[in-house]
């Protein structure tokens, strides 16, 4: 699988948007990386829903795993469940919190 990663900001997030849901239409296999780290916590939860979203319906294999600037985005959007989403915080020392949110495993967090 090829890895994608693309870096959200304030500045460009709606052409940002739409380009990756440009990218989606491919029938390849990827795993995308979403650096949301720069985004407030509502912009932030509104890309990782809306891409999730929209590459669960046009390609199904794909996964993204989204960087996220704090645990209280991390909180707001694990409930969610999405399946093909991986969230993670760096919370100190270059350490990232991870939750996985998909295929069976749930609300499981560890340090790596």
């Amino acid at each position: 699988m090829r890895k994608v990663k693309i870096d959200f900001n304030k500045n460009n997030l709606d052409e940002k948007i739409q380009s990756t849901k440009e990218i989606f239409s491919s029938n390849l296999n990827f795993e995308y990386e979403f650096d949301l780290s720069r985004l407030n916590l509502i912009d932030a939860s509104k890309t990782a829903l809306l891409l999730s979203a929209e590459l669960m319906r046009k390609n199904t294999k794909s996964t993204i795993n989204c960087l996220l600037a704090d645990k209280e985005t991390l909180n707001i959007i694990a409930p969610r469940k999405l399946k093909n989403t991986f969230l993670s915080v760096t919370v100190k020392d270059n350490m990232r919190e991870i939750q996985y949110t998909n295929i069976g495993i749930k609300n499981r967090k560890r340090y790596c």
